[in-house]
């Protein structure tokens, strides 16, 4: 009799553990019901909702994978990074059985005008131009070596901690790793030069041009010299 109950006990047990894990599975298999895509700090200029909409429905699988299949979330997720303006991609699913895709895009530097037309990012990464979109950033001309290529982004990085320099560089060029710059106030180029003295560059750039103000006529030189310390050096 007891063997029975015994028994008896076990059988609703299994039944029981059996329906919880059949309507676990079932829940996570699950097919979404809708898609949203929001932007990190509803920042975007290169993709929006329509494009990323359209990245999404090229994948065949999307509309039928399982809300909690973490594989397949994380399939596109790493789908959608390989994008070349796409910096980070969360996808996660609501109980309501919508599919969030969260967008962060790359943030350009600086375009590059060479053989080859791109920008560059902050982690030096490639983005395309793009036929909607121009951000307002240098333009530098030339082809870049990869040392170039890690000098530029960590002298435009300088650059943007600082408002003078960001609002008045409009053009760059590079002579190995030495820059030269126009700027948006006057016609002179600035030979910067290496990445030495920053600071004190920045303060004689700004000594200067606060001293031009003052002067009735444009200046008669079409280069200064900022490599040297405490001179600026003006050539025609």
């Amino acid at each position: 009799m007891k063997l029975k109950k015994y028994l008896g006990f076990i059988s609703v047990s299994l039944i029981i553990i059996s329906s919880v894990a059949f309507s676990s599975w079932k829940n996570s298999q699950r097919a979404i019901g809708g898609l949203e895509v929001v932007f990190f700090d509803d920042q975007h200029d290169f993709l929006n909702v329509e494009m990323v909409n359209k990245l999404l429905i090229q994948n065949q699988e999307l509309m039928s994978i399982g809300l909690k299949d973490t594989l397949a979330l994380s399939s596109i997720e790493a789908e959608l990074e390989a994008y070349p303006v796409v910096l980070n991609a969360e996808v996660y699913s609501s109980p309501s059985r919508v599919l969030t895709v969260s967008i962060q895009e790359r943030v350009p530097l600086v375009r590059i005008a060479g053989e080859e037309a791109y920008y560059i990012d902050y982690e030096a990464v490639k983005i395309p131009l793009s036929d909607h979109f121009t951000p307002h950033v240098p333009l530098f001309f030339g082809t870049l070596s990869k040392e170039q290529t890690e000098q530029l982004v960590r002298f435009m990085q300088n650059v943007n901690k600082d408002d003078f320099l960001k609002r008045e560089i409009v053009q760059i060029e590079a002579e190995g790793t030495d820059f030269s710059f126009k700027i948006r106030s006057h016609d002179f180029v600035v030979e910067w030069g290496s990445m030495n003295g920053f600071n004190e560059k920045v303060q004689k750039l700004k000594t200067l041009c606060k001293y031009l103000e003052t002067l009735e006529e444009a200046p008669d030189f079409a280069r200064i010299n900022l490599k040297y310390n405490q001179q600026v050096i003006a050539s025609s």
